[in-house]
């Protein structure tokens, strides 16, 4: 029996969310969105509740939600990033073994379960890293699998969108002509355009041989400084004023560390493995395709 086109999404007003939940339609899907208050379904994570029609006749669900995380990291922000991530893991889970027929869960995770300062390149079958967000990746995939689930984990890179995410607070400084290398330039990040993480996501949807955890980035990594010289370009700004990395610790503390000073060189081996294109296999063809080019 064909499985039903109906996919759910949560997360669905995010930077992610709201380009697939686009996707979805053009491809001749029905999309249901599961929110705290906007949505065609409701929960709340902190009482533990959840509609109990949320998947019927749903044969995919694409978890995204979760507490940002670029945010200064106290103990309350981050208990409100994991349990966000870990907490509505478990319920949608827990909601998708009630049911009488399949769902298929892929659930977002991120590049950091690798840790934060490592040895490259790092594939799918790298070991787990260490620090808060790789301990937070780590039990967030955990819990998606619960209870003998075979779900696909999409560890996701820094995404590539004048629309938000990282890029989005790096564009004033750099138009201003303020860019400049972070730290010292030579930590490498592993990133992928808003366009392309939407195909992983709709190509996990409608591959079947597509499994477990999946590196969701583009094929070539770069470092920090080429980074930052491309957008520079790009915007036909100077981006020669560093930014040392005591001056990030003092305006971000620890997130810093783990987000803007990371070092993760992560190759996506099962994307090619299974023939994956990518419409924006580098960072020049990117930035023209996101509209970064003025």
């Amino acid at each position: 029996m064909a499985k039903s086109k109906t996919i759910l999404v949560t997360g669905a007003y995010g930077l992610i969310g709201k380009a697939l939940c686009t996707a979805l339609y053009r491809h001749g899907y029905t999309v249901r969105k599961l929110s705290r208050s906007h949505g065609d379904c409701k929960w709340d994570i902190n009482s533990g509740y959840i509609d109990t029609n949320t998947l019927n006749g749903i044969s995919c669900a694409v978890h995204l939600a979760g507490e940002p995380i670029d945010q200064r990291w106290t103990p309350d922000a981050k208990e409100r990033i994991r349990k966000s991530r870990v907490k509505s893991t478990q319920m949608l889970v827990k909601e998708i073994l009630r049911q009488r027929h399949s769902v298929d869960l892929i659930c977002a995770s991120g590049i950091n379960y690798y840790g934060y300062d490592t040895l490259g390149p790092l594939t799918e079958q790298s070991a787990p890293g260490s620090g808060f967000l790789a301990e937070v990746c780590q039990e967030w995939e955990r819990s998606a699998a619960g209870a003998g689930l075979t779900p696909k984990l999409i560890r996701t890179g820094v995404v590539l969108s004048k629309e938000g995410g990282a890029l989005k607070k790096m564009l004033p400084p750099f138009k201003a002509g303020l860019g400049g290398p972070i730290g010292s330039g030579e930590q490498m990040m592993s990133w992928i355009s808003l366009e392309d993480i939407v195909r992983v996501y709709i190509r996990a949807i409608e591959d079947d041989s597509l499994t477990g955890a999946i590196n969701a980035v583009a094929l070539h990594p770069v470092s920090n400084s080429n980074f930052t010289k491309a957008l520079g370009k790009a915007l036909k700004r100077p981006a020669i004023l560093p930014l040392p990395a005591f001056m990030v610790n003092l305006l971000f503390g620890e997130m810093s560390r783990e987000t803007i000073l990371s070092d993760l060189n992560v190759m996506p081996e099962k994307l090619q493995q299974c023939g994956f294109e990518w419409k924006q296999p580098d960072l020049d063809s990117a930035l023209r395709r996101n509209g970064f080019v003025y």
